[in-house]
Protein backbone atom coordinates (compact mmCIF):
# COMPACT_ATOMS: atom_id res chain seq x y z
CA UNK A 1 0.00 0.00 0.00
CA UNK A 2 1.09 3.33 -0.55
CA UNK A 3 2.62 6.00 2.58
CA UNK A 4 0.06 8.64 3.29
CA UNK A 5 3.41 10.91 2.17
CA UNK A 6 3.46 9.41 -0.81
CA UNK A 7 -0.43 10.37 -1.51
CA UNK A 8 0.37 13.81 -0.47
CA UNK A 9 3.06 13.98 -2.72
CA UNK A 10 1.52 12.63 -6.12
CA UNK A 11 -1.24 15.39 -4.90
CA UNK A 12 1.28 17.92 -4.91
CA UNK A 13 2.53 16.45 -8.12
CA UNK A 14 -1.12 16.24 -9.70
CA UNK A 15 -2.09 19.87 -8.71
CA UNK A 16 1.46 21.52 -10.03
CA UNK A 17 0.52 19.33 -13.59
CA UNK A 18 -3.33 21.03 -13.46
CA UNK A 19 -1.58 24.18 -13.01
CA UNK A 20 0.69 23.63 -15.61
CA UNK A 21 -1.64 22.56 -18.38
CA UNK A 22 -4.06 25.58 -16.94
CA UNK A 23 -1.33 28.58 -16.46
CA UNK A 24 0.70 27.36 -19.31
CA UNK A 25 2.29 31.30 -19.68
CA UNK A 26 0.41 33.01 -16.94
CA UNK A 27 0.45 34.04 -13.28
CA UNK A 28 -2.15 31.79 -11.39
CA UNK A 29 -5.57 33.33 -11.10
CA UNK A 30 -5.56 35.00 -14.08
CA UNK A 31 -7.90 34.65 -16.83
CA UNK A 32 -6.93 34.31 -21.05
CA UNK A 33 -7.18 37.89 -22.51
CA UNK A 34 -6.32 37.33 -26.47
CA UNK A 35 -7.64 40.72 -27.39
CA UNK A 36 -4.59 41.89 -25.45
CA UNK A 37 -0.79 42.05 -26.72
CA UNK A 38 2.02 41.92 -24.24
CA UNK A 39 4.88 39.43 -23.71
CA UNK A 40 4.39 36.07 -22.94
CA UNK A 41 5.07 34.68 -19.16
CA UNK A 42 6.00 31.77 -17.86
CA UNK A 43 3.95 29.03 -15.98
CA UNK A 44 2.52 29.75 -12.57
CA UNK A 45 4.43 32.89 -12.30
CA UNK A 46 3.72 34.44 -15.52
CA UNK A 47 5.88 37.97 -15.59
CA UNK A 48 7.58 38.06 -12.40
CA UNK A 49 11.16 37.16 -13.23
CA UNK A 50 10.98 39.75 -15.72
CA UNK A 51 9.46 42.43 -13.70
CA UNK A 52 12.16 41.28 -10.51
CA UNK A 53 15.02 41.52 -13.23
CA UNK A 54 14.26 44.90 -14.87
CA UNK A 55 11.76 46.80 -11.96
CA UNK A 56 8.46 47.89 -13.11
CA UNK A 57 9.14 50.76 -14.61
CA UNK A 58 11.78 49.18 -16.75
CA UNK A 59 9.68 46.99 -17.44
CA UNK A 60 6.18 48.37 -18.20
CA UNK A 61 8.65 50.88 -20.48
CA UNK A 62 9.60 48.30 -22.72
CA UNK A 63 5.99 46.54 -23.53
CA UNK A 64 4.42 49.94 -23.61
CA UNK A 65 7.15 50.59 -26.61
CA UNK A 66 7.11 47.58 -28.37
CA UNK A 67 3.21 46.73 -27.84
CA UNK A 68 1.53 50.41 -26.57
CA UNK A 69 -0.49 51.99 -26.60
CA UNK A 70 -1.80 49.60 -24.08
CA UNK A 71 0.16 46.19 -22.99
CA UNK A 72 -0.60 43.27 -21.27
CA UNK A 73 1.45 41.17 -18.60
CA UNK A 74 0.53 38.43 -15.51
CA UNK A 75 2.68 38.05 -12.80
CA UNK A 76 2.12 35.86 -9.40
CA UNK A 77 1.07 38.21 -6.46
CA UNK A 78 -0.51 40.60 -8.66
CA UNK A 79 -2.55 38.99 -11.28
CA UNK A 80 -3.11 41.16 -14.63
CA UNK A 81 -1.67 44.12 -15.55
CA UNK A 82 -2.90 46.36 -18.54
CA UNK A 83 0.08 48.87 -18.75
CA UNK A 84 -1.90 52.34 -20.89
CA UNK A 85 -0.22 54.94 -22.58
CA UNK A 86 -2.83 56.97 -24.11
CA UNK A 87 -3.86 60.67 -22.89
CA UNK A 88 -7.62 59.55 -23.50
CA UNK A 89 -7.65 56.48 -21.49
CA UNK A 90 -5.59 57.87 -18.39
CA UNK A 91 -8.25 61.15 -18.42
CA UNK A 92 -11.17 57.83 -18.22
CA UNK A 93 -9.43 55.96 -15.32
CA UNK A 94 -8.45 58.80 -13.41
CA UNK A 95 -10.97 61.20 -13.80
CA UNK A 96 -13.99 60.23 -15.88
CA UNK A 97 -14.70 56.99 -14.50
CA UNK A 98 -12.35 57.52 -11.50
CA UNK A 99 -14.63 56.14 -8.43
CA UNK A 100 -14.44 52.51 -10.53
CA UNK A 101 -10.24 52.79 -10.25
CA UNK A 102 -8.99 52.25 -6.36
CA UNK A 103 -5.54 52.29 -5.19
CA UNK A 104 -5.14 48.06 -4.84
CA UNK A 105 -4.77 46.48 -1.48
CA UNK A 106 -1.14 45.05 -2.21
CA UNK A 107 -0.28 48.95 -2.58
CA UNK A 108 -1.54 49.77 0.69
CA UNK A 109 -0.35 46.92 2.35
CA UNK A 110 2.92 47.31 0.99
CA UNK A 111 3.06 51.34 2.55
CA UNK A 112 1.00 51.32 5.34
CA UNK A 113 3.50 50.82 7.76
CA UNK A 114 5.35 53.64 6.47
CA UNK A 115 3.15 56.30 5.28
CA UNK A 116 -0.27 54.42 6.95
CA UNK A 117 -3.57 55.83 5.76
CA UNK A 118 -2.94 59.42 3.87
CA UNK A 119 -6.69 60.38 3.29
CA UNK A 120 -7.11 62.20 6.28
CA UNK A 121 -4.82 65.05 4.76
CA UNK A 122 -6.89 65.16 1.74
CA UNK A 123 -9.46 67.84 2.71
CA UNK A 124 -9.55 70.64 0.38
CA UNK A 125 -9.86 72.96 3.49
CA UNK A 126 -6.52 71.99 5.02
CA UNK A 127 -5.01 72.81 1.53
CA UNK A 128 -6.37 75.97 1.24
CA UNK A 129 -5.13 76.77 4.89
CA UNK A 130 -1.41 76.33 3.34
CA UNK A 131 -1.87 77.75 0.41
CA UNK A 132 -2.59 81.02 2.04
CA UNK A 133 0.04 80.59 4.11
CA UNK A 134 2.62 79.77 1.37
CA UNK A 135 4.14 83.04 1.43
CA UNK A 136 5.51 82.39 5.02
CA UNK A 137 6.87 79.46 3.65
CA UNK A 138 8.75 81.13 0.80
CA UNK A 139 10.58 82.80 3.44
CA UNK A 140 12.29 79.34 5.12
CA UNK A 141 13.03 78.47 1.34
CA UNK A 142 15.23 82.10 1.21
CA UNK A 143 16.88 81.76 4.50
CA UNK A 144 18.10 77.98 3.52
CA UNK A 145 18.57 79.16 -0.28
CA UNK A 146 21.10 81.73 1.70
CA UNK A 147 22.95 78.62 3.73
CA UNK A 148 23.35 76.49 0.31
CA UNK A 149 25.03 79.35 -1.61
CA UNK A 150 27.40 79.72 1.20
CA UNK A 151 28.17 76.26 1.17
CA UNK A 152 28.79 76.62 -2.76
CA UNK A 153 30.67 78.92 -1.77
CA UNK A 154 33.12 77.43 0.85
CA UNK A 155 33.07 74.50 -2.18
CA UNK A 156 34.30 76.80 -5.00
CA UNK A 157 36.82 78.05 -2.67
CA UNK A 158 37.91 74.01 -1.68
CA UNK A 159 37.90 73.37 -5.21
CA UNK A 160 36.55 69.84 -4.15
CA UNK A 161 34.59 67.33 -5.81
CA UNK A 162 30.91 66.39 -4.43
CA UNK A 163 27.90 64.93 -4.48
CA UNK A 164 25.04 67.44 -5.83
CA UNK A 165 22.31 65.24 -5.13
CA UNK A 166 23.20 64.35 -1.71
CA UNK A 167 23.50 68.07 -1.30
CA UNK A 168 20.01 68.48 -2.34
CA UNK A 169 18.26 66.32 -0.04
CA UNK A 170 19.69 68.07 2.87
CA UNK A 171 18.63 70.97 1.48
CA UNK A 172 15.15 69.58 0.72
CA UNK A 173 15.03 67.83 4.70
CA UNK A 174 16.13 71.28 6.74
CA UNK A 175 13.42 72.95 4.23
CA UNK A 176 10.20 70.59 4.75
CA UNK A 177 11.15 69.81 8.63
CA UNK A 178 10.91 73.43 9.35
CA UNK A 179 8.26 73.98 7.48
CA UNK A 180 6.35 70.62 8.74
CA UNK A 181 7.89 70.70 12.12
CA UNK A 182 8.83 74.07 12.71
CA UNK A 183 12.39 71.96 13.05
CA UNK A 184 16.12 73.37 12.11
CA UNK A 185 17.84 70.14 11.84
CA UNK A 186 20.85 72.32 10.53
CA UNK A 187 21.98 69.33 8.71
CA UNK A 188 24.05 71.79 6.19
CA UNK A 189 26.23 72.56 9.72
CA UNK A 190 28.33 69.63 8.27
CA UNK A 191 27.35 67.65 5.13
CA UNK A 192 29.74 65.13 5.65
CA UNK A 193 27.70 63.80 8.79
CA UNK A 194 24.98 61.42 7.79
CA UNK A 195 21.51 61.92 8.87
CA UNK A 196 19.46 59.53 10.85
CA UNK A 197 16.37 60.47 9.89
CA UNK A 198 17.15 60.82 5.97
CA UNK A 199 18.94 57.27 6.21
CA UNK A 200 15.84 55.97 7.66
CA UNK A 201 13.53 57.66 5.25
CA UNK A 202 15.78 55.94 2.24
CA UNK A 203 16.24 52.92 3.59
CA UNK A 204 12.20 52.73 4.07
CA UNK A 205 11.26 53.58 0.36
CA UNK A 206 13.93 50.97 -1.08
CA UNK A 207 12.50 48.57 0.88
CA UNK A 208 8.94 49.54 -0.14
CA UNK A 209 9.81 49.27 -3.92
CA UNK A 210 11.53 45.79 -3.34
CA UNK A 211 7.94 44.75 -1.99
CA UNK A 212 6.95 46.00 -5.31
CA UNK A 213 8.84 42.72 -6.72
CA UNK A 214 8.29 40.50 -4.04
CA UNK A 215 4.64 38.61 -3.74
CA UNK A 216 6.01 36.44 -0.82
CA UNK A 217 7.50 40.08 1.35
CA UNK A 218 5.36 39.56 4.16
CA UNK A 219 7.26 36.35 4.93
CA UNK A 220 10.71 36.92 4.07
CA UNK A 221 10.57 40.09 5.87
CA UNK A 222 9.56 37.96 9.32
CA UNK A 223 13.26 36.66 9.19
CA UNK A 224 14.73 38.59 7.03
CA UNK A 225 17.55 41.10 8.67
CA UNK A 226 16.29 43.79 5.85
CA UNK A 227 12.73 43.23 7.21
CA UNK A 228 14.62 43.70 10.67
CA UNK A 229 15.90 47.12 9.68
CA UNK A 230 12.60 48.23 7.76
CA UNK A 231 10.65 47.77 11.68
CA UNK A 232 13.60 49.58 13.13
CA UNK A 233 13.04 52.59 10.45
CA UNK A 234 9.92 52.53 10.68
CA UNK A 235 9.40 52.94 14.95
CA UNK A 236 12.39 55.46 14.66
CA UNK A 237 10.46 57.61 12.04
CA UNK A 238 6.90 57.10 13.93
CA UNK A 239 8.52 57.79 17.30
CA UNK A 240 10.05 61.08 16.07
CA UNK A 241 6.69 62.14 14.35
CA UNK A 242 5.06 61.56 17.70
CA UNK A 243 7.68 62.84 20.12
CA UNK A 244 6.84 66.25 18.39
CA UNK A 245 3.29 66.12 17.90
CA UNK A 246 2.90 65.59 21.73
CA UNK A 247 5.19 68.34 22.61
CA UNK A 248 3.23 70.75 20.42
CA UNK A 249 -0.03 69.25 22.25
CA UNK A 250 1.14 70.35 25.47
CA UNK A 251 2.00 73.65 24.30
CA UNK A 252 -1.09 76.15 23.61
CA UNK A 253 0.45 78.89 22.87
CA UNK A 254 2.99 77.19 20.16
CA UNK A 255 -0.20 75.22 18.73
CA UNK A 256 -2.06 78.67 18.10
CA UNK A 257 0.60 80.07 16.23
CA UNK A 258 -0.03 78.54 12.45
CA UNK A 259 3.48 78.79 11.44
CA UNK A 260 3.98 75.28 9.89
CA UNK A 261 1.89 72.62 8.54
CA UNK A 262 1.51 70.82 11.55
CA UNK A 263 -0.34 73.53 12.98
CA UNK A 264 -2.77 73.81 10.19
CA UNK A 265 -3.71 70.09 10.41
CA UNK A 266 -3.87 69.90 14.39
CA UNK A 267 -6.46 73.18 14.29
CA UNK A 268 -7.83 71.42 11.47
CA UNK A 269 -11.39 69.45 12.51
CA UNK A 270 -12.80 66.56 9.63
CA UNK A 271 -16.24 66.79 8.21
CA UNK A 272 -17.68 64.96 11.57
CA UNK A 273 -16.51 67.62 13.31
CA UNK A 274 -13.35 65.98 15.03
CA UNK A 275 -9.91 66.97 15.48
CA UNK A 276 -7.21 64.39 13.91
CA UNK A 277 -5.85 62.02 16.01
CA UNK A 278 -2.21 61.70 16.57
CA UNK A 279 -2.14 58.58 14.16
CA UNK A 280 -3.58 60.92 11.55
CA UNK A 281 -1.29 63.28 12.24
CA UNK A 282 1.60 61.06 11.90
CA UNK A 283 0.44 59.55 8.24
CA UNK A 284 0.33 63.16 6.95
CA UNK A 285 3.58 64.56 7.88
CA UNK A 286 5.40 61.74 7.23
CA UNK A 287 3.50 61.59 3.26
CA UNK A 288 4.38 65.44 3.42
CA UNK A 289 8.15 64.77 3.70
CA UNK A 290 8.53 62.45 1.71
CA UNK A 291 6.70 64.13 -1.10
CA UNK A 292 8.39 67.50 -0.48
CA UNK A 293 11.57 66.29 0.74
CA UNK A 294 12.40 63.36 -2.04
CA UNK A 295 10.78 64.83 -5.30
CA UNK A 296 12.25 68.21 -4.90
CA UNK A 297 15.78 66.80 -4.42
CA UNK A 298 15.51 64.46 -7.30
CA UNK A 299 13.65 67.11 -9.79
CA UNK A 300 16.96 69.73 -8.86
CA UNK A 301 19.16 66.38 -9.83
CA UNK A 302 17.83 65.18 -12.70
CA UNK A 303 17.36 69.06 -13.48
CA UNK A 304 20.99 69.76 -13.14
CA UNK A 305 22.42 66.85 -14.45
CA UNK A 306 20.64 67.76 -18.03
CA UNK A 307 22.06 71.03 -17.82
CA UNK A 308 25.40 70.11 -17.26
CA UNK A 309 24.96 68.40 -20.48
CA UNK A 310 23.37 71.28 -22.52
CA UNK A 311 25.17 74.01 -22.24
CA UNK A 312 23.34 76.06 -24.25
CA UNK A 313 20.23 75.46 -22.38
CA UNK A 314 21.90 76.70 -19.41
CA UNK A 315 22.95 79.56 -20.54
CA UNK A 316 19.67 80.84 -22.15
CA UNK A 317 18.30 79.99 -18.58
CA UNK A 318 21.19 82.26 -17.01
CA UNK A 319 20.58 84.78 -19.44
CA UNK A 320 16.67 84.92 -18.23
CA UNK A 321 17.85 84.70 -15.06
CA UNK A 322 20.25 87.74 -15.11
CA UNK A 323 16.97 89.82 -16.33
CA UNK A 324 15.67 89.78 -12.64
CA UNK A 325 18.18 88.72 -10.39
CA UNK A 326 21.33 90.92 -9.46
CA UNK A 327 24.42 91.06 -6.53
CA UNK A 328 21.70 93.62 -4.84
CA UNK A 329 18.84 90.94 -5.42
CA UNK A 330 20.42 87.67 -5.28
CA UNK A 331 17.34 85.69 -4.37
CA UNK A 332 13.44 85.85 -6.07
CA UNK A 333 10.64 87.00 -4.22
CA UNK A 334 7.48 84.88 -4.23
CA UNK A 335 6.10 87.46 -6.79
CA UNK A 336 9.24 86.83 -9.35
CA UNK A 337 9.12 83.36 -9.30
CA UNK A 338 6.64 82.97 -12.30
CA UNK A 339 8.42 85.29 -14.70
CA UNK A 340 11.00 82.57 -15.13
CA UNK A 341 9.36 81.51 -18.15
CA UNK A 342 12.24 78.87 -19.52
CA UNK A 343 13.29 78.17 -16.36
CA UNK A 344 10.30 76.95 -15.58
CA UNK A 345 9.93 75.25 -19.22
CA UNK A 346 12.94 73.29 -18.07
CA UNK A 347 12.00 72.21 -14.65
CA UNK A 348 8.74 70.95 -16.67
CA UNK A 349 11.11 69.27 -19.43
CA UNK A 350 12.87 67.75 -16.46
CA UNK A 351 9.81 66.36 -14.96
CA UNK A 352 8.28 65.15 -18.35
CA UNK A 353 11.67 63.01 -18.56
CA UNK A 354 12.39 61.99 -14.98
CA UNK A 355 9.02 62.51 -13.26
CA UNK A 356 9.16 61.97 -9.29
CA UNK A 357 6.86 58.87 -9.06
CA UNK A 358 7.39 57.10 -11.84
CA UNK A 359 4.26 55.16 -12.47
CA UNK A 360 1.23 54.74 -10.54
CA UNK A 361 -1.81 51.43 -10.35
CA UNK A 362 -4.89 51.65 -10.29
CA UNK A 363 -7.63 48.48 -8.90
CA UNK A 364 -10.45 47.96 -11.32
CA UNK A 365 -13.86 47.06 -9.54
CA UNK A 366 -16.18 46.81 -12.08
CA UNK A 367 -15.81 45.23 -15.42
CA UNK A 368 -15.30 48.59 -18.22
CA UNK A 369 -14.03 48.83 -21.44
CA UNK A 370 -11.75 52.24 -21.99
CA UNK A 371 -12.27 54.81 -24.82
CA UNK A 372 -9.99 53.05 -27.26
CA UNK A 373 -12.53 49.99 -27.07
CA UNK A 374 -10.20 48.03 -24.25
CA UNK A 375 -11.81 46.00 -22.21
CA UNK A 376 -10.94 45.80 -18.53
CA UNK A 377 -12.21 43.47 -16.93
CA UNK A 378 -12.95 43.57 -12.33
CA UNK A 379 -9.93 42.82 -10.65
CA UNK A 380 -7.64 43.69 -12.59
CA UNK A 381 -4.89 46.15 -12.70
CA UNK A 382 -4.03 49.32 -14.48
CA UNK A 383 -0.74 50.52 -14.80
CA UNK A 384 0.16 54.00 -15.31
CA UNK A 385 3.78 54.96 -16.64
CA UNK A 386 4.71 58.54 -16.18
CA UNK A 387 8.08 57.51 -17.50
CA UNK A 388 6.88 55.57 -20.59
CA UNK A 389 4.76 58.36 -21.47
CA UNK A 390 7.26 61.05 -20.92
CA UNK A 391 9.49 59.08 -23.45
CA UNK A 392 6.43 58.52 -25.89
CA UNK A 393 7.06 59.31 -29.63
CA UNK A 394 3.03 59.13 -30.36
CA UNK A 395 2.63 61.49 -27.09
CA UNK A 396 5.52 64.04 -27.93
CA UNK A 397 6.48 63.72 -30.72
CA UNK A 398 10.10 62.34 -33.45
CA UNK A 399 12.25 63.98 -30.40
CA UNK A 400 10.67 62.44 -27.38
CA UNK A 401 13.45 61.42 -26.03
CA UNK A 402 15.32 64.74 -26.08
CA UNK A 403 15.78 67.00 -23.89
CA UNK A 404 14.42 70.32 -24.97
CA UNK A 405 12.63 72.59 -22.53
CA UNK A 406 11.09 74.66 -25.77
CA UNK A 407 8.55 72.32 -26.47
CA UNK A 408 6.44 73.79 -23.41
CA UNK A 409 7.23 76.92 -24.36
CA UNK A 410 6.25 76.14 -28.45
CA UNK A 411 2.96 74.14 -27.42
CA UNK A 412 -0.14 75.71 -27.88
CA UNK A 413 -0.57 74.80 -24.13
CA UNK A 414 2.23 76.77 -23.02
CA UNK A 415 2.94 76.20 -19.06
CA UNK A 416 -0.17 74.76 -19.04
CA UNK A 417 0.44 71.24 -20.29
CA UNK A 418 -2.62 68.85 -20.62
CA UNK A 419 -2.06 66.87 -17.29
CA UNK A 420 -3.54 63.69 -19.08
CA UNK A 421 -0.66 63.87 -21.42
CA UNK A 422 2.01 65.63 -18.98
CA UNK A 423 1.13 63.80 -15.97
CA UNK A 424 4.61 64.10 -13.48
CA UNK A 425 2.28 66.07 -11.33
CA UNK A 426 -0.45 63.20 -11.38
CA UNK A 427 -3.98 64.27 -13.02
CA UNK A 428 -7.89 64.43 -12.49
CA UNK A 429 -8.91 64.32 -8.46
CA UNK A 430 -5.64 63.01 -7.35
CA UNK A 431 -3.53 66.69 -8.82
CA UNK A 432 -0.83 67.23 -6.69
CA UNK A 433 -1.62 69.63 -4.31
CA UNK A 434 1.57 70.86 -3.53
CA UNK A 435 2.46 71.49 -7.58
CA UNK A 436 2.90 75.08 -6.66
CA UNK A 437 4.42 75.18 -3.60
CA UNK A 438 7.49 72.74 -4.90
CA UNK A 439 7.81 74.60 -7.95
CA UNK A 440 8.53 78.28 -6.13
CA UNK A 441 11.01 76.00 -3.88
CA UNK A 442 12.44 74.51 -7.19
CA UNK A 443 12.86 78.30 -9.30
CA UNK A 444 13.73 79.42 -5.66
CA UNK A 445 17.24 77.49 -5.66
CA UNK A 446 17.70 76.95 -8.93
CA UNK A 447 17.64 80.49 -10.56
CA UNK A 448 20.08 81.84 -7.23
CA UNK A 449 22.60 79.15 -7.78
CA UNK A 450 22.85 78.90 -11.71
CA UNK A 451 23.01 83.12 -11.64
CA UNK A 452 26.25 83.08 -9.36
CA UNK A 453 27.98 79.33 -9.93
CA UNK A 454 28.49 77.02 -12.88
CA UNK A 455 28.77 73.29 -12.40
CA UNK A 456 30.83 71.06 -13.93
CA UNK A 457 30.07 67.16 -14.00
CA UNK A 458 33.55 64.88 -13.15
CA UNK A 459 33.80 62.14 -15.92
CA UNK A 460 33.92 58.56 -15.65
CA UNK A 461 29.76 58.64 -14.79
CA UNK A 462 27.67 57.19 -16.07
CA UNK A 463 25.20 58.79 -18.73
CA UNK A 464 22.70 59.39 -18.43
CA UNK A 465 22.49 57.82 -14.67
CA UNK A 466 20.59 54.91 -13.83
CA UNK A 467 17.60 55.65 -11.23
CA UNK A 468 17.78 54.17 -8.18
CA UNK A 469 15.55 51.56 -6.07
CA UNK A 470 12.82 53.71 -4.40
CA UNK A 471 9.21 55.00 -4.28
CA UNK A 472 10.45 57.85 -6.01
CA UNK A 473 12.81 58.50 -8.75
CA UNK A 474 16.68 59.22 -6.94
CA UNK A 475 19.56 58.81 -9.15
CA UNK A 476 21.10 55.03 -8.49
CA UNK A 477 24.36 56.95 -8.21
CA UNK A 478 26.20 60.11 -6.64
CA UNK A 479 26.34 63.12 -9.18
CA UNK A 480 30.02 64.12 -8.55
CA UNK A 481 30.21 67.69 -9.36
CA UNK A 482 32.13 70.93 -8.96
CA UNK A 483 30.93 74.52 -8.66
CA UNK A 484 32.61 77.66 -9.71
CA UNK A 485 32.39 81.33 -9.52
CA UNK A 486 30.25 82.58 -12.73
CA UNK A 487 32.05 84.94 -14.59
Amino acid sequence: MLSITTFILLGILGLFLYLLVKYPDKSIGTNERPDLVGPRGLPIIGNLIGIYLKGFTNFNYENLTKYGPNATSTSLGFGRLIAINDPECIEYVMKTNFENYIKPNLLKEALNDVLGDEKCGDSNENWRAIYLTQKIFVKLFEEDTKKLLNIMEAKVQSGETFDLQQLFFRFTLDTFLKITFGLDKNSFADPEEPVRFAMAFDSVQATIDGRFLNPFWKFTEIFSEGGRKMRANCKYLSEFAYKIIKKRRNDPKALKNPKDILNIFMNAKLEDGQYLTDKELRDIILNLIIAGRDTTAQTLSWMMYNVMVNPAIEQKMVNEINTLLSNEKPIPKYEDVKQFEFVQATLYETLRLHPSVPGSVKYCLGNDVLPNGTPVNAGELVIMSAWAMGRDERIWGADAKIFDPERFIKDKNGLKPSQYKFVSFNCGPRLCLGQNFATIEFMTLTTSLLRKYQFEIMPGQKSPPDFGNSVTLPMKDPLLVKVYRRN
